[in-house]
């Protein structure tokens, strides 16, 4: 039950933070990026921390390390999925038009 209300605690101040911004007057979306902006930076760091590549370039919690005894011909999950997760979401790579080529 514990951690149902940790999820849903945290996804709900998600929630409202984009309600605000999304259908905010302009003094209360200044206000939500001053107070919250600062926290966001810091829980993105702290969650990227856990997924610093290591000596190989792998991310030690996506990588498949702790599995290569057992089939050490497979890759690595590559590239980590929180790393590649923020750079389309700090980016907006995922609303950026899309050549067919590409």
């Amino acid at each position: 039950m514990f951690l149902n209300e940790l999820y849903g605690s945290v996804r709900q101040r998600l929630d409202d933070m984009a309600r605000i911004v999304s259908t905010g007057d302009d003094r209360a979306v200044i206000a939500l990026a001053r107070s919250e902006v600062p926290h966001l930076i810091e829980a993105v760091r702290t969650l990227m921390a856990g997924h610093e590549p290591n000596e190989l370039g792998e991310c030690p919690a996506c990588s498949r390390v702790l599995q290569r005894w057992r089939k050490p011909w497979r890759r690595p999950t590559s590239p980590c999925k929180v790393y590649l997760s923020a750079r389309r979401s700090l980016f907006d790579e995922d609303h950026e038009p899309r050549h067919a080529l590409r």
